[in-house]
């Protein structure tokens, strides 16, 4: 259904641009689930959405999901809620004494270079009424809960933001259909009789 592409040029690299590797694979399965859960069971059309990166310095799983779902919602699918999703950092400073955490902040949308140098890279998608899809990326040996719930709530309130611009944004967007053709029924004549 969601077919994500990151080609080297997005990241002001050079490569091979030919195959799918484990990056696309994994960021492109996150993107899918995220949007999964919002798109009727009984929907009779097969959707594919296809997500092209053509730059990127953070989280372009996420903005797939969100792109994914205003792509959706322009075509006319009926998903039942818009989805957006968010990559959370963290920053620590640790006591090599104890082998603890002494101070922390948790950084909402991470750049790349927050994403390289931080200690995890938490990623959440969701709608207004809760998560769809997260994965998290994290260096340290382990994260206290608290620190997690945080992260989980600093996400929810970014992801009500982001979902509200979309919402706005896409209605006004969708408003003006009058003239666009959206679909075509074609029926054929049960009869075969000639002139």
């Amino acid at each position: 259904m969601l077919h994500y592409e990151f080609p080297p040029y997005a990241t002001n690299e050079i490569g091979k641009v030919t195959g799918v590797n484990r990056r696309e694979l994994g960021h492109g399965a996150l993107a899918e689930k995220a949007l999964y859960p919002v798109i009727p069971k009984d929907f009779p059309f097969t959707i594919r959405v296809t997500s092209e990166v053509l730059e990127s310095n953070g989280s372009s799983s996420m903005a797939s999901a969100c792109c994914g779902s205003l792509a959706l919602m322009d075509a006319g699918v009926p998903i039942s809620s818009a989805v957006a999703g968010v990559a959370i950092g963290l920053v620590t400073k640790n006591n090599p004494d104890k082998d603890e955490i002494e101070d922390y902040r948790l950084l909402t949308d991470i750049l790349g270079i927050e994403d390289y140098n931080g200690d995890m890279d938490f990623k959440i998608a969701g709608t207004n009424k809760g998560i769809t899809a997260l994965q998290a990326d994290i260096k340290l040996p382990g994260i206290p809960l608290k620190i997690v719930m945080e992260a989980i709530q600093q996400a929810s309130v970014a992801k009500k933001e982001i979902l509200q611009i979309m919402t706005t944004n896409v209605v006004k967007t969708l408003s003006d259909r009058s003239s666009i053709v959206m679909g075509e029924s074609v029926s054929q004549s049960s009869s075969n009789s000639s002139p």
